[in-house]
């Protein structure tokens, strides 16, 4: 907990307390950090990130990279709605050049081949934070084809060893909202679809 206690000279409370896996909680105090450290620890297991929390609006790309550093396809939205885990339950895509040229770069860089998002936060001074890179692509990729982007089945084509040209543009403005639905049926039914996979 000595570690935790000498990044209180480094960074203002509230600090970001993130699994290596999963599960992000924020702290505003130490007492809650060393709280949220060990809850984290005993179901992730070490290491531990700290954060400083940045405040800003939560805004992402989705996008794909051929492997030799050339950009297939990205995508970036505004996250609209958020989970109480942090997760796009709604969400609308950017006209953002400077998301994009990040993007290119981290690609080119990395000669990324496969899909990714990236996590940022955009700060009231517009400055860009990257919080995270997953090296897939998100739940919310699907936005991305209703943009006139199609990457997982250019991501697909890439790994069947098709040639796949780079897209060029998508449609700003496009919105998805994550929705569930209540399915009614006879127990019977369920069981045998839960049991036996067929009904």
């Amino acid at each position: 907990m000595k570690e935790l206690k000498d990044l209180e000279d480094e960074y203002d409370y509230p600090m970001v307390i993130k699994g290596k896996f999963y599960d992000a909680s924020i702290a505003n105090s130490f007492e809650q950090a060393q709280i949220y450290f060990n809850k984290i620890v005993a179901k992730w297991g070490l290491p531990i990130v700290v954060q400083e929390f940045i405040r800003g609006t939560e805004v992402n790309v989705v996008a794909l990279g051929d492997g030799l550093g050339n950009t297939i396809g990205a995508v970036p939205m505004k996250k609209q709605y958020i989970t109480d885990k942090g997760k796009a339950w709604g969400g609308i895509t950017l006209d953002d050049p400077r998301m994009l040229e990040l993007t290119h770069h981290i690609i080119g860089q990395t000669q990324w081949r496969g899909g990714m998002e990236l996590e940022l936060i955009r700060t009231d001074k517009n400055e860009l934070y990257l919080i995270e890179i997953n090296p897939r692509l998100p739940a919310w990729v699907y936005l991305a084809v209703g943009a006139g982007q199609n990457l997982p089945e250019a991501l697909v084509k890439l790994a069947l060893g098709y040639p796949v040209e780079p897209f060029t543009s998508y449609t700003v403005g496009i919105l998805f909202i994550r929705y569930s639905y209540d399915m009614i049926c006879f127990l019977e039914d369920f069981q045998s679809l839960t049991t036996r996979g067929e009904l």
